[in-house]
């Protein structure tokens, strides 16, 4: 595996990606320090490959370094689960 990252190099190497992350430390709400074993900007490609994963890793923190919230007057989990 490569070397552990911190948040704001993970956010840094892989704008707006969904990044699966192993070895991890949470450092905030959202953020996250550790190994990054897959990531992909295609939501539905990225689960497929977390899917295939867990049974290697088990434990992955799953987290999107874009911005979830484009429109602040749409209700979040709306977007959440809306989003391609």
């Amino acid at each position: 595996m490569e070397n552990k990252m911190s948040w704001n190099e993970i956010k840094k190497s892989f704008p707006n990606e969904w990044i699966a992350v192993v070895d991890y430390e949470r450092t905030s709400a959202i953020g996250v320090q550790g190994t990054i074993i897959t990531h992909n900007h295609d939501k539905k490609i990225f689960h497929e490959l977390v899917k295939n994963l867990m049974p290697q890793y088990g434990k992955i923190a799953v987290r999107y370094t874009g911005q979830l919230i484009k429109n602040p007057e749409v209700p979040l989990l709306w977007q959440i689960s809306n989003t391609n």
